[in-house]
């Protein structure tokens, strides 16, 4: 369809965005037709399968992409595969029966989604990653990816953590699932910044908490009758905000996490937590659904990298990020 032709109908036609909690083939319909409307008015179908819809920043991006979908005009399905790898290669499958133009989504499992996404990409569907991105993407048939740059988030935590215990202490961490690439480059980025300080003693090994902020209070409860921590450090603010719990307010420990999420932002203003690494998901989100509808138009992308910057919040700013 001509560009000129395009924006035209695009101002004629309704935007339906359903938003589908849950996984399986009974929770994957596709959105409801409008059948007072021309068939050839029909816009892009464009599905959002996240990797679960659990937290703050999981609602940021679902937000993020219902406000980009009704800016751009077009037909936003969005999916939760609730951190399973199965689910989601069914979701993406069924999409492509269903005849969707795009797909965003924010793998589980970033080898085991290349295939379900190369195939889905032979068959003209665009897809875009985003906020976690496939192993070797670009080979995916993955036509971009919208995210933030995880390894220097962790950076970012890990040197004001560094800089708060004035180069040594007592440390451990609460991490995201092994297998995602968002929990492995947040390490990656600690373990860098670690490299720089040999009196900083990692005392107790990583605890994946999946991200979850119960599973973290427990975790950490069990931690501080073993231990003698002066920093926690969680890979996102959920767990920091478990962490904050189990320990409680202005208890004397370094509490940081990843993501910059209203809970997370409500601890640090109590002292259950100590900073935050914000990452904004609506942002990543916006910036994979205007990818996808500038390639669906026929045009191309300056970069095919979009990356959403990273900023430490803590008492002496939170309130300018509420």
């Amino acid at each position: 369809m001509k560009k000129n032709k395009f924006l035209a109908l695009l101002l004629t036609c309704a935007m339906t965005v359903t938003v589908l909690a849950g996984c399986g083939s009974k929770n994957t319909t596709a959105p409801s037709e409008d059948t007072n409307k021309p068939a050839e008015s029909a816009t892009y179908k464009i599905a959002l399968i996240q990797q679960h819809q659990t937290n703050a920043f999981q609602i940021a991006v679902t937000e993020g992409a219902k406000a980009k979908a009704a800016e751009l005009g077009v037909d936003l399905t969005i999916l939760s595969a609730d951190q399973d790898a199965a689910t989601q290669i069914s979701q993406i499958e069924q999409c492509v029966s269903e005849g969707y133009n795009a797909i965003l989504f924010e793998p589980v499992d970033p080898d085991g989604l290349r295939d379900a996404a190369k195939a889905a990409a032979d068959k003209g569907v665009v897809m875009i990653n985003v906020v976690s991105v496939c192993t070797d993407w670009e080979s995916a048939g993955i036509s971009a990816i919208s995210c933030g740059n995880n390894v220097k988030a962790g950076e970012n935590e890990m040197q004001h953590v560094a800089d708060l215990l004035e180069g040594k202490g007592n440390v451990a961490f609460l991490t995201g699932p092994s297998a995602v690439t968002d929990a492995l480059d947040r390490m990656e980025g600690y373990r860098n910044i670690l490299a720089n300080y040999p009196d900083i003693k990692e005392v107790v090994a990583p605890a994946d908490c999946e991200w979850d902020t119960a599973k973290a209070q427990a975790t950490v409860e069990s931690w501080l009758s073993a231990y003698d921590l002066d920093a926690i450090v969680c890979e996102n603010d959920g767990m920091a905000v478990g962490a904050g719990n189990a320990a409680g307010a202005n208890s004397g420990i370094i509490i940081t996490g990843v993501d910059g999420t209203p809970d997370g932002y409500e601890a640090i203003e109590d002292g259950r937590m100590t900073g935050t690494v914000a990452q904004d998901g609506g942002l990543m989100a916006a910036g994979g659904l205007e990818a996808a509808v500038t390639l669906l138009n026929g045009g191309t992308l300056d970069n095919n990298v979009i990356i959403a910057e990273s900023v430490w919040i803590d008492a002496s700013n939170v309130a300018d990020y509420k």
